[in-house]
């Protein structure tokens, strides 16, 4: 059964290469219909038959709504006829005509509709992105702004974080104290609170875009400000009558017919009567009319039987759910949050990724909730979705979770499948539309499928000048292990130790990448180069690379056999290193400078010579606070951004010199 968004969901060391056998990855739709695409759409739709021709943005657009529809199209389904003289929309309910406009919208972003039909239905009900507003205050605007290009996405809920540990940001009329500047924690927007004509705004505004809100006040973790304000705690039984009272007085000012589901938290903490805690908060939230839903964490509050599971991972690993272990509908953010990775293996996770474990949801697997945690207090929140990949991991996900899979394609994230299977097609097509659908946004990802390497290694620090004089002179070390991959985001070992072509591997050990391209003349090439990606959560990272230096790991690069040592001088040059987590510390209340992150630096120059160029580089692993891996991707401007530049990794063409253009 499909679910509607309208009320609560009721029951109603070793070397790991990929191969050959992993082939059977298929695509929820066929790519020859995506090849044939003229104009890029994210998500994809379910079945598309292109036809010539087209149809002018002014022709008549019909709209048939019939409710039996549902039962092969469900509440967010839609047909979708485009012909010369016209248009016809067909669907059950008003969200599956909005969806069918919002496709329309990119079929027609470069001149007239093409001509098609289209059949589209979402895999899974819930399809919500996560933001915390409780560690940082954003305005009701921005969030109006997000919800916009989340419904462009066809993203339908958003998960709205209204407190923690630094304040608590809903008006409060009953204890006032609750928005006391005085009370927060400095530094964290101490003035930022949402009054209730706020949130009852911005609730309409996204119901208008058929994106439902789920909002969380988070209980009984994440609440210093709480003992700030009272003297005691949440599980005080004091506390938990004021909870009940708060409770109350946010249901009284949002309605349930606005409001039909509300967050409790209940995550990252251990407390003497958990089990009555989240059983009796639960309760209360279902006796006003609620759909309580709380975390599903290792270190939560168990879930009331009458809530709704949010599964999450502590460092986010890439264990997938298995829906018949879990006694609760629930939620699945275990693909990782979007400030704990790198964009390239957050887009690739949340694309090769099966939601819920499941190819198709269901009112058991539920959906998708994706997760933004700006914990490390931000100066400029105009940084957050640089500093943190926000679109690229949301369009992924929206893909996804829109589409489902057939079968789950974990094991990409860490390492690209091989060129000829319809995994690593479908992936470079994604990669394309995204690329091609970025827009003026913070867009902090290049498209990298097309980047091939060979990787040497990893050997122990006491063969390092052995083998790295060996590569340098073009010879193979005796006994020296080598693969084949691709991918201009090289993984070896994420932080978590979950992915990498070398996930096993312990510090101590270095790696060789060596990759060979193109140029059609001597000049300079441009490339996005990267060693490692501090987790905003914890800081863990090897910090800002030291003045000539690529990273403070003992990154080298040779260009052609000749050491090339990094031309970019950063103000920050040989700081920021974290090797323990910062949680908790004051080091969290260091806001993140954009240089400390490889994808908001600028592109690093590179002397290239006509015909093949050879780049080797040499990466060791110096301790787990590391994430271990390579990212180089070459890129050209394109206006006023750099885009991906692939043409280096095309096949020479034999031209004359006069007929080949010059090196951007």
């Amino acid at each position: 059964m499909r679910l509607s968004l309208s009320a609560p969901l009721l029951a109603s060391g070793l070397m790991l290469c990929f191969t050959s056998s992993h082939g059977d990855w298929t695509s929820p739709h066929p790519l020859q219909q995506e090849k044939a695409a003229p104009v890029p759409l994210i998500p994809f739709p379910s079945q598309v038959d292109w036809k010539t021709g087209t149809c002018p943005k002014k022709a008549p657009v019909s709209v048939k709504k019939n409710a039996s529809l549902s039962k092969t199209l469900g509440k967010e389904g839609y047909e979708l006829r485009i012909r010369p003289n016209g248009i016809l929309i067909k669907a059950a309910d008003d969200a599956g005509v909005f969806y069918a406009r919002r496709t329309l919208d990119q079929l027609g972003a470069r001149g007239d509709y093409p001509c098609c039909d289209i059949k589209d239905s979402p895999a899974f009900a819930i399809r919500c992105f996560m933001h915390d507003a409780g560690r940082h205050f954003r305005t009701v605007e921005t969030l109006k702004a997000d919800i916009d290009e989340m419904a462009r996405l066809k993203i339908n809920a958003f998960h709205w974080h209204l407190t923690d540990y630094p304040a608590w940001r809903i008006q409060c009329k009953k204890y006032p104290v609750l928005n006391d500047p005085s009370k927060r924690i400095q530094g964290r927007d101490v003035n930022g609170t949402y009054s209730y004509d706020q949130i009852r705004d911005l609730f309409r505004y996204a119901r208008e875009r058929h994106v439902q809100i789920i909002p969380e006040i988070d209980m009984p973790g994440h609440s210093t400000y709480f003992k700030n304000c009272f003297g005691f705690p949440m599980h005080d039984p004091r506390g938990i009558n004021i909870l009940e009272e708060l409770l109350e007085e946010f249901c009284r000012e949002i309605p349930a017919e606005m409001s039909p589901y509300l967050h409790i938290g209940a995550d990252e903490i251990r407390i003497p009567n958990g089990k009555q805690f989240a059983d009796r908060m639960a309760a209360k939230v279902k006796s006003l009319g609620r759909q309580p839903i709380q975390w599903a964490g290792n270190n939560d509050l168990p879930v009331s039987g009458d809530s709704y599971a949010q599964l999450w991972n502590d460092e986010n690993s890439v264990g997938l759910p298995d829906p018949a272990r879990q006694k609760n509908p629930y939620f699945d953010s275990t693909a990782g949050y979007v400030n704990s990775f790198d964009p390239g293996i957050l887009v690739r996770r949340n694309f090769f990724r099966q939601p819920c474990g499941t190819a198709r949801g269901n009112n058991h697997s539920l959906g998708v909730i994706q997760c933004l945690w700006p914990d490390t207090r931000v100066e400029n929140k105009k940084n957050i979705p640089v500093q943190s990949p926000q679109w690229p991991a949301m369009f992924a996900m929206a893909e996804r979770s829109w589409k489902g899979i057939p079968e789950d394609g974990s094991r990409f994230a860490g390492s690209l499948p091989e060129k000829n299977t319809e995994a690593y097609q479908a992936f470079s097509l994604f990669e394309k539309r995204m690329e091609a659908l970025a827009g003026s946004r913070p867009f902090p990802y290049w498209r990298d499928s097309f980047v091939e390497w060979t990787v040497f290694g990893p050997v122990p620090q006491d063969r390092q000048e052995e083998v790295r004089n060996n590569l340098l002179a073009g010879k193979s070390p005796a006994g020296l292990s080598s693969v084949q991959t691709r991918g201009g985001n090289l993984y070896f070992r994420t932080r978590a130790g979950a992915e990498g072509l070398f996930s096993k591997t312990k510090p101590g050990n270095t790696v060789w990448a060596e990759t060979t391209f193109h140029a059609p003349v001597e000049g300079t090439m441009h490339a996005m180069v990267g060693f490692d990606a501090p987790a905003r959560s914890t800081r863990r990272c090897s910090g800002v690379p030291a003045a000539g230096e690529w990273s403070q790991c003992g990154t080298r690069i040779w260009v052609n056999g000749k050491e090339m040592k990094n031309p970019q001088t950063y103000k920050l040059a040989g700081q920021r290193r974290y090797e323990k987590h910062t949680w908790n510390s004051p080091a969290n209340e260091i806001p993140f400078d954009n240089e400390e992150f490889w994808w908001a630096r600028p592109p690093v120059p590179f002397q290239v010579k006509a015909g093949e160029n050879r780049i080797l580089i040499e990466q060791p692993y110096t301790g787990e606070f590391q994430s271990w891996g390579v990212s180089f991707i070459p890129v050209k401007k394109a206006g006023d951004r750099w885009i991906a530049d692939p043409s280096y990794y095309a096949k020479p063409r034999r031209e004359k010199q006069d007929d080949v253009s010059p090196v951007p």
